[in-house]
């Protein structure tokens, strides 16, 4: 079990707290959640805020997480790999409640098993009970036969680095369509306010996780996103949550895992 400092300990229940709440943590509301002296409370408040950790909205208001606070406790706090969603009353609730928006696609997982030629003018990649189809050409042709075996992620990241555009169009066509679940649209519009919000309803953002948390440049400041593998109604999938870093991901999660 992680040993916290006492500093850890004050930072670690104002950011909660603040979670929970939304309003500016004071000395004696942490006094009696931590059992630590109000006047030392605010000795560390204030090393805290000269460490730009904390800052204060008002000279009479207690304190808030600095959005550098909030992203070092999401790297710590969500160690989520996967998430099983059978509830979607339950994930709704959630979304709302929490103000988070997310996007649950398909595809990645996808196995590329044999591939054709047809009349030597098209290439079919067989995955099963999905195919994309390319045009013709002998380079095309020997790029493909190496990708056999592969899964569908792991061919993106080959064709992008090679800019492969019309299979990385034919895979982005194949995801559009496995789509299972968007919801909260209007949170990704406030993400961006302007028309960048639509790299959020599509698959093709999953693209640039080559992590689970992405912060900025990826999201506005102030803003994240987290990727997971996901089960959605029985079906393997990956899902992005993003919203404010203020948002309380960590118990949104806890509750659909307890859910499962």
């Amino acid at each position: 079990m992680k040993s916290f400092s006492k500093k850890d300990l004050i930072l670690k229940t104002i950011i909660e707290t603040y979670l929970n709440g939304n309003n500016p943590v004071g000395s004696h509301e942490l006094n009696h959640k931590v059992s630590i002296p109000a006047s030392t409370i605010r000795v560390y408040f204030k090393k805290l805020s000269d460490e730009g950790i904390l800052t204060q909205l008002h000279i009479s208001s207690g304190r808030i997480p600095t959005i550098n606070a909030m992203r070092a406790y999401w790297y710590e706090q969500l160690i989520e790999e996967e998430v099983v969603l059978n509830d979607l009353d339950l994930l709704k609730f959630l979304l709302d409640k929490f103000e988070i928006y997310a996007l649950v696609y398909g595809g990645d997982e996808l196995i590329l098993q044999d591939i054709a030629v047809v009349n030597t003018k098209f290439i079919i990649l067989d995955f099963g009970e999905n195919e994309l189809i390319l045009r013709y050409s002998q380079d095309n042709l020997l790029f493909m036969q190496r990708l056999v075996g592969l899964d569908l992620k792991s061919i993106e990241n080959l064709a992008f680095k090679v800019n492969f555009e019309e299979l990385l169009e034919k895979i982005f066509i194949l995801k559009q369509a496995k789509i299972y679940y968007r919801y909260n649209e209007s949170k990704a519009y406030q993400i961006y306010q302007n028309d960048k919000f639509a790299k959020l309803l599509s698959p093709k953002i999953g693209f640039y996780f080559d992590e689970k948390l992405k912060f900025e440049p990826l999201f506005e400041e102030g803003f994240m996103g987290l990727k997971l593998s996901s089960t959605f109604l029985g079906q393997k999938s990956n899902i992005i949550f993003a919203g404010s870093v203020y948002s309380d991901f960590k118990t949104m999660l806890n509750i659909i895992k307890e859910a499962a």
